[in-house]
């Protein structure tokens, strides 16, 4: 079977898996919406002739009618509770909003209480499932952007698992869709951590050998472990609180055991790996990572572990700081926006302030401004507060912006420098009419502003098939000048970059297996990843190219972002126009040159033809 047939069916299978989630997804939280399980809010434990309160939260219904932490409960409604199954039973035989009765040993004493029950708490499940949906929607935005990127494919299946994970909830119905939502959830246990721990030793990886296969396959081996015991304590075991608790706490430190693995992996490559878009990219998962494993590990499976009691509220931050996992692999896969990742950090530490500051004071503006109104004019009641409210709103957009405006140029003071030096050099360039200062000027300036080693602005052939010639250069030797002078007649991706739409971008120039040998030997020579066409109108009514900008990566090392490469392409036009311009001077001063010579030479004629 060909690898198009492959990707067919593996894109059907994807495709109707998918499907099938969301449908299940879906119809799972339409159940658990409709069916409201009663709970007295306490955590009961198998114990000695009865069941244990090990915690009591405040404010739960139980604690609200004298329940403590340490009672025995010996029956509820009369009847033997020394399990949870018979306990869940006579709480669903009451109901919520009803009464259970329960018998109860404190310190010797038998006590007989009543609570009353009430729908137990899913906000969390809400939570989770948001991060499902979060996951599905970034998995999907990468498959169809990148579907040919290394470990797409993968990451798409992790992101499948994972919505699965965070999805399927159990809702206690006890019927056989139930039974597919607890089951799937097992298996997402089971697969997710080892899929995420797959991803990291792969990562990066440019061939798959028997022993990488092998490690690969072993990785999965405990999370089939974990099923295979859930399975025999369905079918074997008696089911306890106690035996749910141990075999949860299992699970939770094998998620917690991959996931730190999963991030010393990504640091360790970091450290050693030496190529640049792999390095940029692991720097990014080794900062996103974190941002996921500390609190999940720290503030819900240690605890967990120990039975530390955890507020609520630090539990569920824990587990929604997963969201980071899929963000920042999206960044990472996603390579030709992967420089992004920076802009897209810092903008997003400082929009965040910022909104968060404009929308305090705008509030506060708002309701200072209604209570004027309503102290100082009563008689235009509900009126009035409207008025003053859209008067605020028109009068505090222009603060917002300027308040926006100088928050860029204090968090992002270096890119807004570039941008208006970039800006300032485009309205300049028309008042340079020489042809190699203008060329010399662009170059220079443009590493200058985008740090960018190599620059080389080459202009196009006056005929077809004619070659592009080096007009200038930074960051080339004079040998390598020398070289390109004979290579670039050759160098037929000038060509194919100048009728790119935007710009050509070579993730790696010394390795182009698709050129030519004498192309191959001009990539390398050039050593540079963008190629940037300036185009000028033409008389045919169609753009022509009159210029390509070469740029390589950065001082650092890095690639430009998308935001440098937008910038450049619009700066792209006005370097051609000016190019254009310089031609047209240097047309005109050869023409000039010749009219004043052609003059000289006939006014010598006709001194000659005087003097016979």
């Amino acid at each position: 079977m060909d690898k198009a047939a492959q990707n067919r069916i593996l894109a059907v299978v994807l495709a109707v898996t998918t499907l099938i989630i969301c449908v299940f997804g879906a119809l799972n939280y339409a159940r658990e919406s409709i069916y409201e399980q009663p709970t007295d809010g306490v955590t009961w434990m198998e114990s000695e002739g009865g069941m244990l309160a090990e915690r009591v939260p405040l404010d739960s219904p139980a604690q609200r009618e004298g329940i403590r932490t340490g009672d025995l409960l010996i029956s509820a409604n009369g009847r033997t509770a020394d399990t949870v199954a018979p306990l869940m039973r006579e709480m669903n035989r009451s109901g919520i909003w009803n009464r259970i009765r329960y018998s109860v040993l404190r310190d010797g004493a038998k006590l007989e209480v009543q609570v009353i029950l009430e729908p137990a708490d899913r906000s969390r499940n809400q939570g989770l499932r948001l991060i499902a949906l979060v996951y599905l929607a970034i998995g999907l935005y990468v498959l169809f952007r990148r579907w040919t990127a290394p470990k797409a494919t993968h990451f798409y299946v992790f992101c499948l698992v994972s919505g699965v994970l965070y999805a399927f909830k159990y809702t206690g119905q006890l019927d056989a869709t139930d039974w597919i939502f607890y089951w799937g959830n097992i298996l997402a246990t089971a697969l997710q951590p080892a899929l995420f721990l797959h991803f990291a030793l792969t990562f990066g990886a440019t061939r798959s050998s028997l022993r990488r296969r092998v490690v690969a396959a072993l990785l999965y081996l405990p999370g089939l472990a974990l099923v295979m015991l859930r399975v025999y304590a369905v079918l074997s075991w008696v089911a306890t609180e106690r035996l749910k608790h141990k075999l949860d706490q299992i699970e939770v430190a094998y998620l917690a055991c991959y996931y730190v693995i999963a991030a010393l992996v990504f640091w360790q490559r970091y450290r050693r790996t030496s190529d640049a878009l792999e390095r940029q990219q692991l720097k990014w998962l080794t900062r996103g990572t974190p941002l996921s494993i500390v609190p999940f590990t720290a503030l819900n499976a240690i605890p967990f572990l120990l039975n530390l009691p955890v507020p609520v509220t630090l539990t569920r931050i824990a587990v929604l700081a997963l969201v980071f996992l899929p963000l920042t692999f999206a960044w990472a896969i996603v390579r030709y926006r992967l420089m992004d990742t920076d802009l897209i950090f810092k903008r997003g530490v400082t929009y965040t302030l910022a909104t968060a500051a404009l929308v305090g004071v705008y509030f506060l503006v708002v309701g200072v401004s209604a209570e004027v109104v309503h102290a100082r004019l009563p008689s235009l009641r509900i009126w009035g507060l409207l008025a003053a409210i859209v008067a605020t709103a028109l009068i505090f957009e222009p603060i917002k912006v300027a308040i926006q405006a100088r928050v860029d140029r204090i968090f992002d003071q270096k890119r807004y420098d570039y941008r208006e030096t970039l800006i300032e050099f485009s309205r300049g360039l028309s008042s340079q009419t020489d042809l190699g200062t203008l060329c010399q000027n662009v170059v220079e300036r443009l590493s200058q502003t985008l740090l960018v080693g190599r620059v080389a602005l080459f202009l196009a052939p006056t005929s077809p098939g004619g070659p592009y010639l080096l007009a200038a250069s930074h960051g080339l030797s004079n040998d390598v000048a020398s070289s390109l002078s004979l290579q670039t007649s050759a160098a037929s991706f000038l060509q194919f970059g100048s009728s790119a739409q935007g710009h050509l971008f070579f993730e790696n120039p010394m390795q182009l297996p698709h050129l030519s040998a004498q192309e191959q030997e001009a990539s390398r020579l050039l050593d540079m990843n963008y190629y940037l066409p300036c185009r000028i109108a033409s008389s045919a009514g169609q753009p022509r190219t009159i210029a390509v900008i070469g740029l390589g990566r950065t001082r650092q090392g890095d690639f430009l972002s998308s935001e440098d490469m937008e910038l450049l392409e619009s700066l792209a036009g006005y370097i051609g126009i000016a190019i254009q311009n310089a031609q047209l001077f240097a047309s005109l001063e050869l023409q000039r040159a010749e009219f004043e010579r052609l003059k000289e030479f006939n006014e010598n004629i006709v001194e000659s033809l005087r003097s016979i």
